[in-house]
């Protein structure tokens, strides 16, 4: 790509991200800049480091989250912004919407009644208003009766802390590790009203679950890949 065509690239991005106004994927991105999507990726990662190293002082950069791409306003700029708009309100992120939050970052997908069984409390109100902020959103519904609700964290969620995707959230020490994973073999068992074990010897690449003759779950884990990823 010779570098008139990498400009012209690039200004197709900065006006499909400003337009959008969100994240947006790197299949939309490929179609507008007619490339690949292996071929967008590194390009689109060209122009993040751009936006880092060269383009430091401009109103706007753009910026990676979760396999996706945005265009947001450069905070060096915020004292002078906020003089000509309002300043704005801020979420207010209580210790019980934090520690609920803390929950659905690291065992998401999961639904209200485990996050209620994990915290002692009713958690409708601190869900709701984490709906609210756009740090959650629902993610599907669980195949059990009633099917609840599965709640996880948000592309807002990634930005606002700092990370581009969820297995950059600090890692948890064993023994917040193993009492996780109690609480988990115990909120599965009552959902599917028999006793499930988690098996970590065992890992593969999909999330598993084999009966035996006495009617315990073993379930294995992938570390990185299983959309149940209790090691994060």
């Amino acid at each position: 790509m010779d570098s008139i065509d990498f400009l012209k690239k690039e200004h197709i991005v900065e006006s499909l991200l400003f337009m959008m106004g969100e994240s947006v994927s790197v299949e939309s991105i490929s179609l507008a800049i007619e490339l690949n999507s292996e071929e967008t990726i590194k390009f689109m990662d060209e122009i993040v480091e751009k936006y880092k190293n060269e383009y430091v002082d401009r109103g706007f950069k753009i910026i990676r989250i979760n396999k996706k791409y945005q265009m947001v306003t450069n905070e060096i700029y915020y004292e002078q912004l906020i003089k000509v708009v309002s300043k704005p309100q801020k979420p207010v992120l209580t210790d019980s919407i934090l520690e609920t939050l803390s929950i659905i970052a690291y065992k998401q997908p999961i639904t209200k009644p485990e996050i209620e069984d994990i915290r002692g409390v009713k958690s409708d109100f601190v869900c709701n208003r984490l709906i609210e902020y756009g740090l959650i959103e629902e993610k599907g519904r669980l195949e059990a009766p009633g099917r609840p609700i599965l709640l996880g964290t948000t592309d807002e969620f990634l930005y606002r802390f700092g990370i581009e995707d969820i297995n950059q959230l600090p890692s948890l020490d064993e023994e917040h590790l193993n009492k996780i994973e109690k609480e988990v073999e115990q909120e599965l068992s009552n959902t599917l009203g028999e006793t499930v074990i988690i098996d970590k010897e065992n890992k593969n690449d999909s999330f598993e679950k084999e009966l035996d003759e006495d009617k315990t779950n073993f379930i294995d884990i992938d570390e990185e890949n299983d959309d149940y990823d209790f090691d994060r």
